[in-house]
C-alpha cells in the first residue's frame, strides 16, 4: 500500500536534503561524480599515489560475471593516468562486512581488465576505499589499510593488486594527518576550515549540488521512499503482532476467560490503558 505524504513528511524531507553533508550517500555521488571534486579528494586519501590525472569516472558502476550470479555495484569507479582502478564508497550503516564486501569489488575490478588471451601482467593494482561513519574494526583508528605481506622476511610487504583503505570519518585521531582530519571533519558534519582549499572547494560543488532542481527532488524521493519502507515494515510487524495477540485472545477466551480479564491481559502485552485495551480488542474481534 502506497502512503500520501503529509505536508510534515515533505518539509522533513527537504530539510533533510538541506542540512545534508557528504556522508550522504546520494549527495557524495552527485559531489565525486565531478572530476574537480573527486580527483583532489583521492589525491588526499592516498597521496602515496601520486594520482596526476582521472582518465575514467563512472557512478553506480555494475559488474556481474553470469546472468544468474550476484550483481555488485560500486559508488564511484575511477580509473588514474597509470590504469590503476579505484572505487570509493560511502558507508553509513555497518553491515560487518566490510572485509568480504571489498574482497568481491576488488575480485570483479580485477577480473574485468582481462580479455581472453590476456597476458596477466596487464593487470593493474586495484584500490577499493570505504569511507565509513562508524568504527569498521573497533580498533579506533581513523585509517585502516589492508595490504598483503609474507609471514617471511619480517612480515616484507608484496607488490599487490590488491588494497583496502577504511577511512573511519567519525573518528578524530590526533595521530592522523590533519589534512585528512579537515577532510573526515567536512564529510562528517560539515566543518569548513577556511584555510584548506580542497574543503573550500568541496563546499562550493556540495553547495551548488544542493541547489540542483532535479538532483533535490530526486534525493527527497529517496528520503520518502526509505520513510515509506521503515513505515511498511512497522506495518507488517503491527499485523503480525496483531495475528499473534487474536491468536492469544481466542486461546484464552477457549479457556473460559472472561472479557475483562482479556482485555487486562492486553493492556500488560501491549503496555496499553484498559480504554485502549478494549479499544484494541473490538478491532481485532472485528477483523476476524
Amino acid at each position: 500500500m502506497r502512503r500520501r505524504h503529509t505536508k510534515a513528511q515533505l518539509a522533513a524531507a527537504a530539510r533533510a536534503w538541506d542540512e545534508a553533508t557528504l556522508s550522504n550517500d546520494y549527495l557524495f555521488n552527485r559531489v565525486m561524480q565531478q572530476k574537480h571534486a573527486l580527483l583532489p579528494t583521492l589525491q588526499r586519501l592516498v597521496p602515496e599515489l601520486a594520482i596526476k590525472k582521472l582518465v575514467h569516472i563512472t557512478t553506480q558502476h555494475s559488474f556481474k560475471a553470469t546472468y544468474d550470479s550476484r550483481g555488485f555495484r560500486l559508488d564511484i569507479f575511477a580509473e588514474d593516468q597509470n590504469g590503476r582502478r579505484l572505487d570509493l564508497e560511502m558507508q553509513v550503516i555497518n553491515h560487518h562486512d566490510l572485509l568480504k564486501r571489498a574482497s568481491c569489488y576488488q575480485a570483479m575490478m580485477i577480473d574485468e581488465q582481462l580479455e581472453e588471451g590476456d597476458f596477466y601482467q596487464r593487470l593493474r593494482p586495484v584500490y577499493v576505499i570505504f569511507i565509513t561513519m562508524f568504527d569498521p574494526f573497533g580498533g579506533h583508528h581513523q585509517v585502516d589499510h589492508h595490504r598483503l605481506y609474507s609471514e617471511h622476511a619480517d612480515q616484507q610487504r608484496l607488490p599487490s593488486l590488491v588494497n583496502y583503505l577504511f577511512i573511519n570519518a567519525a573518528s578524530d585521531e590526533e595521530t592522523t594527518a590533519p589534512a585528512l582530519r579537515r577532510l573526515c571533519a567536512f564529510i562528517r558534519d560539515g566543518t569548513v576550515d577556511p584555510s584548506d582549499p580542497l574543503i573550500l572547494k568541496l563546499e562550493q560543488v556540495q553547495r551548488k549540488a544542493k541547489q540542483n532542481k532535479k538532483w533535490r527532488r530526486e534525493a527527497m524521493r529517496y528520503n520518502l521512499a526509505a520513510q515509506d519502507a521503515k513505515w511498511a515494515e512497522l506495518q507488517a510487524k503491527e499485523q503480525g503482532m496483531d495475528q499473534a495477540m487474536l491468536a492469544m485472545i481466542e486461546t484464552l477466551a477457549e479457556q473460559g476467560m472472561p472479557k475483562e480479564q482479556i482485555i487486562t491481559t492486553i493492556a500488560k502485552a501491549r503496555k496499553l490503558s484498559l480504554l485502549a485495551a478494549r479499544q484494541y480488542y473490538n478491532q481485532l474481534m472485528l477483523s476476524k
